[in-house]
């Protein structure tokens, strides 16, 4: 299957509320734990692990150290999100 462009990507993070928060604070902040996503996000486990998980496969963060941070796709896709407020 080939890779999702962009637009696809900064699509798939508006989908859903608590994708754009994280991106949100991930764009922001750099890098955070799942933990510290969760508190910044108010979102239940459930939901905060499907999210992570779902972005991770669609190539929007990846994990380093314990640690969630924004891939290079999905720094071009907050980019795209921030400037169609």
């Amino acid at each position: 299957m080939a890779e999702a462009t962009i637009e696809e990507l900064a699509g798939f993070i508006s989908g859903n509320v608590k994708r754009k928060q994280i991106v949100d604070v991930l764009d922001k902040n750099g890098a955070e734990t799942e933990e510290a996503l969760g508190k910044l996000t108010r979102a239940p486990k459930l939901l905060l692990e499907k999210a992570l998980r779902d972005m991770s496969e669609k190539g929007v963060i990846k994990k380093l150290k314990g640690k969630y941070e924004l891939t290079e796709n999905g720094r071009a896709a907050a980019t795209i999100l921030h400037a169609i407020r």
